[in-house]
């Protein structure tokens, strides 16, 4: 057993050191008056900045109002809304969905930044917009899909890799002045878990295909269930099997949102039994259908 834990350590270590970012969506748009998004959420985080203009949105149930010089944070899995403010001028502002982990926590999560900042004052703002609007325009098709196959082969490039390596530059570079920004404002809420926690986390990532029982979770770490239980409770507030369909859950939303990989096969890759049974879950979750969510895709 204690072998078996030096290398379950040694594997987290590994993970921890692994570092994915990728860019949803970015852009930058004039939103009239009337252009409004009902509740949904995404399993990414979205930022704004307010160039011009003022609109009213809901996140998770809380009305703010976002006014030119705002850097808005949408929280990824929060559920928000767009409300038509009908006497507001439009709104002008860069967008960008954006990932970020180190191994499998989503960084962003790791801390409490504030919703609205302003940001009018802050002296390094016309880089940043300077940055945000290279992205978008060298966020081409071939950069989202660099290594696409072509007649059944995938041909790496070198000329693709460095065009990659470059645009991933780029996109650091705005990562870091964001964090920068908030980093002030920012409440830290990095979790202390248990180790055979944290290993536990990477396993169920790895195997949300597979039936994960409790008593399979408590023989992955060599614990009791009881035991196990108890820890998820002292640590995340939820039983282990909560965790399970809620990392299925935000499986099944990334999947719909970044691919069209059909919802049967869907239901396969993320261990239901069928496509009515995801359905089901999606719904009482997310408050939608996984369809409906998926046409509402071409947005933020």
């Amino acid at each position: 057993m204690g072998e078996s834990m030096k290398k379950g350590e040694q594997k987290l270590l590994n993970e921890f050191n692994k570092t994915f970012f990728r860019i949803h969506r970015i852009d930058e748009n004039v939103r009239q008056p009337n252009w409004k998004i009902d509740k949904v959420d995404r399993p990414y985080t979205v930022f704004w900045y307010v160039i011009s203009g003022e609109k009213k949105i809901k996140i998770n149930d809380i009305q703010y109002t976002v006014k030119n010089g705002d850097l808005v944070v949408f929280p990824s899995e929060k559920p928000f809304e767009i409300l038509v403010g009908e006497k507001m001028p439009p709104m002008h502002h860069l967008e960008i969905a954006f990932e970020n982990k180190p191994g499998s926590f989503n960084l962003v999560k790791l801390y409490e930044f504030p919703i609205i900042t302003k940001i009018l004052e802050y002296e390094n703002l016309e880089e940043l917009i300077t940055l945000w609007r290279r992205l978008k325009n060298e966020w081409t098709l071939e950069m989202r899909t660099p290594f696409s196959p072509i007649n059944g082969e995938y041909k790496f490039e070198l000329t693709q890799t460095i065009q990659l390596l470059q645009f991933n530059a780029i996109t650091m570079q705005w990562f870091v002045k964001i964090l920068t920004l908030l980093q002030p404002y920012a409440e830290e809420r990095l979790p202390a878990f248990d180790s055979r926690l944290q290993e536990l986390f990477y396993f169920i990532d790895n195997h949300l295909d597979e039936k994960l029982s409790l008593a399979r979770l408590a023989k992955e770490v060599y614990l009791s269930e009881s035991h196990l239980s108890l820890l998820f409770r002292q640590n995340i507030k939820m039983s282990p099997m909560e965790f399970v369909r809620k990392k299925r859950m935000q499986k099944a939303r990334e999947l719909l949102l970044t691919t069209d990989i059909p919802l049967k096969e869907i239901a396969e890759l993320i261990g239901f039994q069928d496509q009515t049974q995801l359905s089901r879950a999606f719904r009482q979750t997310v408050g939608v259908s996984p369809i409906e969510y998926r046409k509402k895709g071409d947005f933020i």
